[in-house]
């Protein structure tokens, strides 16, 4: 089985006691043999963190061990060391304020989190970025505001009085009032952002609305770009209809039933060509236990620079 390591930060990579160089965002890969099990070490380049390491045998993509993220698919596997420990016992604190009736701490051991107590108790998980915490109003409830500024996207975080998650997502911009109204990039294939409009109730924000929108695209697209462009649509809830053939036309939500609840797209790796040969295809990310997902391919048939079949790839 191939399989394609990498990490949140530089590290050098063992694999049954063996170098195998070094990895991070940029991946190496390895063609290991089925059921054999093997020792796998990540070894952080910044000396503040413990070493990640575990065995790789038949159950390690059922269970997945703690900070390991594993992705499955029918002609290899990702692994990804997501989150290491620090060295030092002692943490930082980066802000604090109180905020919807309860204390929140935003501090950082071995990673950004926010901690907040009153009613309720949580503890979650921060990006490394600059953080804004304070509270917001809307539609007369209020909820304590964690805002994440830096990296690639800013991040929301909305928590109830009773320290419950109302929001938590990507938001260049946003705005309390009424109701919240949130704007984020997706960085998808066909460069969408998504509007989204949420209403007030008992601590909770229920969506009452979301639109769509997408840089232009080619008129026909690209037959290789179509799968991509029509499975990240129907994931965030997009138009469909300019992508689909006249034979297809009303049948998104069909097409959303049929492919179920998958949370991400992903272009298939070189491992997949060696398996399946050269065919216009997209991954399909499903999750199935924590920190534990499945990757299923699926192809379209196309006419005319629209969608006429998805098919799965046997």
């Amino acid at each position: 089985m191939r399989v394609h390591f990498s990490a949140a930060m530089p590290c050098a990579l063992r694999i049954g006691g063996a170098a195998a160089g070094m990895c991070g965002e940029a991946e190496k890969f390895a063609d290991l043999p089925c059921g054999e099990e093997l020792l796998v070490e990540f070894l952080p380049a910044d000396g503040d963190y413990f070493p990640l390491s575990f065995i790789m045998s038949a159950d390690f993509f059922a269970r997945p061990p703690q900070g390991v993220e594993a992705y499955l698919y029918d002609c290899g596997a990702d692994v990804r060391a997501a989150r290491f420990a620090p060295r030092s016992p002692a943490l930082r604190v980066l802000a604090q304020a109180r905020a919807a009736g309860m204390l929140l701490t935003a501090f950082d051991w071995g990673g950004p989190r926010l901690c907040a107590e009153g009613r309720g108790f949580a503890c979650l998980d921060l990006p490394s970025a600059d953080v804004d915490l304070g509270e917001e109003h809307i539609g007369g409830e209020v909820f304590a505001r964690a805002l994440c500024r830096g990296g690639r996207a800013n991040r929301l975080l909305l928590l109830a009085p009773d320290a419950t998650a109302a929001f938590d997502g990507d938001a260049d911009a946003y705005a309390c009032g009424a109701e919240l109204r949130v704007e984020a990039r997706l960085f998808d294939l066909c460069g969408h952002t998504l509007e989204r409009t949420f209403r007030a109730r008992g601590g909770r924000l229920i969506e009452s609305g979301r639109a769509l929108r997408a840089r232009p695209l080619p008129n026909p697209l690209d037959e290789r770009l179509l799968p991509f462009a029509l499975f990240e649509t129907l994931l965030h809830g997009g138009d469909a209809s300019p992508l689909l053939s006249p034979a297809l036309a009303g049948q998104a939500e069909a097409l959303r039933r049929y492919l179920g609840g998958y949370t991400a797209v992903r272009p298939p790796k070189e491992i997949f060509y060696r398996a399946h040969g050269e065919i216009d295809a997209a991954g399909l990310v499903y999750p199935r236990a924590e920190n534990a997902f499945d990757v299923r391919f699926f192809r379209v048939e196309s006419e005319g620079g629209r969608v006429t079949n998805v098919l799965p790839v046997e």
